[in-house]
């Protein structure tokens, strides 16, 4: 195959990529989602023909009150549909939003407590990850493994003790919500920073089934768009405390900001539109759906680690692998007949993995608890080596579907 043949080939298959996971791919990966074509069609490349450096109505640049008034808008629209009161929507992802919060609120040297990667710590959130870059040091919360969550109390009293600049909550394995108030009282007490990476979970908060940081006393709240909330990828820094913002935002426009993508901006406004509309019922189908395939899954056989009602859960939930289990191999074995899913450490045994599952594109794609059973027999017929997967997964999916989420 020549190189033209070879990039039309590739062009041609990028096309095709998002019916293929509509129609042909059952996605179980908690870290995805699928915009909507209204999300998709309000991208304005125009928008990003040329810089616009600086706070709204204050840019470098000619020709950029536009930019500035969708800056504005998009940020109001983000405070209202996350309580906040204050919004940055220019960053292109959480982990640059993470380390842009780090350089704002620390200093080289100054110590972060933040989940450790064996309890689901994102790399942008912990020891041997992006807080490095800025030079903190970084030490573990505790965690409870029985119950999968952070340990409040103990965590509490690190705080007390340790004394940190910031404490970093949340996390990427997140099965059901963690009790924070303790955590955050503490924090404040010593004069630390406290932020909620809510990456997993922002469009269960903007649903409201998951608990708002921010009604907790969170600081501030950082997040990506395309897991539970249906966007497309960037990130977003939410606050309370105006002098935070001024703080925050002064310092994106002096070392971090010299040229963003502008013309997401529309597609930003499109989904938080979708959100503030039918946020809500989204939510609760999506943690309805994850308690209803936990149920399936156990009935099949399979172990399962989950919040245990619709209030506790999330959009994930976890299979166990044993010891002798190769996660990628289980991975790539889904893959091929069809089925995407992720893998974890697990957080109750260290040193073991399990396949981490989310609930939220089959919910976003219609899927509805009584799918859950079939689901649950395909993933069980697939591990165990008795399907193929892919005829099933097309049928699965081609269902008439009752429910048109957002």
């Amino acid at each position: 195959m020549s190189g033209i043949e070879s990039d039309v080939a590739l062009a041609g298959a990028a096309r095709a990529r998002t019916r293929q996971l509509s129609e042909a791919r059952l996605v179980l990966y908690a870290g995805a989602n699928l915009p909507s074509a209204e999300v998709i069609g309000a991208y304005a490349p125009g928008l990003s023909a040329y810089p616009a450096m600086g706070p709204s109505f204050a840019k470098e640049q000619p020709d950029t009150d536009l930019v500035s008034r969708l800056e504005q808008r998009v940020e109001a629209l983000a405070c209202e549909v996350f309580g906040a009161g204050w919004a940055e929507v220019r960053l292109p992802s959480c982990i640059l939003a993470n380390l842009a919060v780090f350089h704002s609120f620390a200093a080289p040297g100054d110590l972060l407590l933040a989940p450790a990667a064996g309890h689901g710590g994102h790399l942008s959130q912990r020891r041997g990850g992006t807080p490095e870059l800025a030079g903190l040091r970084v030490e573990d919360l505790p965690f409870d493994a029985v119950a999968c969550r952070l340990d409040g109390k103990r965590a509490a009293a690190q705080v007390r003790q340790r004394e940190p600049k910031l404490v970093m909550l949340g996390r990427s394995v997140l099965l059901e919500p963690d009790d924070i108030v303790e955590v955050v009282e503490a924090a404040h007490a010593v004069g630390a920073l406290t932020i909620f990476d809510a990456s997993h979970v922002s469009g269960l908060i903007a649903g409201k089934t998951f608990p708002n940081p921010f009604e907790a006393g969170v600081d501030l709240i950082t997040t990506s768009t395309y897991k539970t909330l249906p966007g497309l990828p960037q990130g977003l820094v939410l606050g309370r405390e105006p002098e935070h913002a001024v703080r925050f935002k002064a310092f994106l426009d002096r070392y971090f900001l010299a040229n963003y993508d502008a013309g997401r901006l529309p597609c930003l406004l499109q989904l938080l539109s979708e959100v503030k509309r039918d946020g809500e019922g989204y939510a609760r189908r999506i943690t309805g759906n994850t308690v209803a395939l936990a149920d399936a899954l156990r009935e099949q056989g399979l172990p399962v680690m989950a919040g245990a009602t619709v209030r506790q859960a999330t959009h994930q939930l976890l299979i166990p692998l044993g010891d002798a289990a190769d996660p990628r191999a289980v991975m790539r074995q889904l893959e091929r007949s069809g089925i995407v899913v992720g893998t974890c450490a697990n957080p109750s045994r260290p040193g073991q993995h399990a396949l981490r599952l989310g609930t939220q594109v089959l919910t976003r794609l219609g899927l509805e608890p009584r799918d859950m059973a079939d689901i649950a027999g395909l993933l069980r017929r697939v591990l165990a080596g008795e399907s193929d997967g892919g005829a099933e997964v097309k049928a699965l999916l081609a269902r008439p579907r009752s429910v048109q989420p957002l």
